[in-house]
């Protein structure tokens, strides 16, 4: 049972070896209010809190008879109805510090030690769910300010973000568990408006949800697709980057060695670069030992040429050099 603030003052007050006059003397009180509250007869003042927790030398959430996993608790909790960042730091500082203590504990071999790790299992859980709890959050207000943008290019397909913000959303939908209600929505968009931007967002829709294969499929099964995809043109070339992407990822060796050569006569030096990466990781998977140091000895070649900013630029070199 919890107990009450003036239960708590009387244990404190008892276990420091102090006498209710002693302790009244220090508040400016009578001592008969001391033992009022100690009985269950009032309690203090909010304004006295803060003076009686510095007196004990504990804090106002101990003073009221909350442990410290009990005020994570309350704070974890918190965070789940607040949802602002205040709140989150406050409640992940918390749980961070119990873990500490925790950790201390059970390396000098104080306290319980199953009770410690019994602790430090519900601590660390609740640690993932604020994770989990602010990623949910970040990607609800990012979607917010896609849909924005969303709203603001709509019917102007010329427009700089028109494109972007509509793969970005595929992305954070997917993310969100949205993503066979989107992939539905982008497939009839595909179907009632056949072109090269429908495509693309249908095509990223899919490679959101991992489903490689089918993009495949899709890209040799269906006409309206092949109308899109065929001849491969400069204005087509992000819906093959997805093609490419997703054949790397599903090991389609064949399928991107018979369409490469079409794409590396009208892609840029910027865009061959992310073509041969795509191939570059598809043959180090494969063990293709002599086409990797083909292709990073052109790959590098290209490097210099990238827009990369000088950090960028040195641990792409680096990655390159490690396969």
């Amino acid at each position: 049972m919890k107990l009450t603030i003036g239960e708590k003052i009387a244990i404190l007050r008892k276990e420091k070896n102090i006498t209710q006059t002693e302790l009244a003397e220090y508040l400016f009180l009578a001592p008969q209010t001391v033992s009022r509250w100690e009985v269950g007869n009032g309690a203090p003042e909010i304004t006295l809190l803060p003076k009686i927790a510095t007196f004990f030398g504990v804090s106002i959430d101990e003073l009221f008879g909350m442990t410290s996993l009990e005020r994570a608790d309350d704070l974890v909790s918190k965070y789940s109805v607040l949802r602002d960042e205040r709140t989150f730091q406050e409640a992940m500082e918390c749980v961070n510090a119990q873990l500490r203590t925790i950790n201390a504990s059970l390396k000098s071999g104080a306290g319980d030690a199953a009770g410690l790790e019994t602790d430090r299992d519900t601590l660390e859980a609740w640690k993932v769910h604020l994770w989990i709890q602010q990623g949910r959050e970040a990607f609800r207000r990012a979607l917010e300010l896609v849909e924005s943008f969303v709203g603001k290019t709509a019917g102007n397909p010329d427009h700089p973000w028109y494109l972007r913000m509509r793969l970005q959303r595929c992305q954070l939908r997917a993310n969100m568990g949205q993503g066979r209600e989107a992939l539905a929505e982008c497939r009839e968009n595909f179907k009632d408006h056949p072109d090269e931007l429908t495509l693309q967002i249908y095509f990223s829709m899919l490679y959101e949800l991992q489903a490689y294969e089918e993009i495949r499929s899709i890209s040799e099964m269906d006409s309206l697709v092949r109308e899109s995809i065929f001849p491969i043109t400069a204005k087509n070339l992000g819906i093959w980057f997805i093609l490419i992407d997703a054949a790397a990822e599903a090991g389609g060796t064949a399928f991107i060695e018979k369409h490469m050569p079409p794409i590396l006569e009208v892609c840029t030096e910027e865009d061959e670069f992310s073509f041969l990466m795509s191939m570059l990781r598809l043959y180090k998977k494969e063990g293709q030992e002599e086409k990797v140091t083909a292709l990073k000895g052109r790959l590098l070649a290209l490097l210099p040429g990238q827009p990369f900013n000088k950090y960028i630029m040195e641990r792409t070199r680096e990655n390159i050099e490690a396969f």
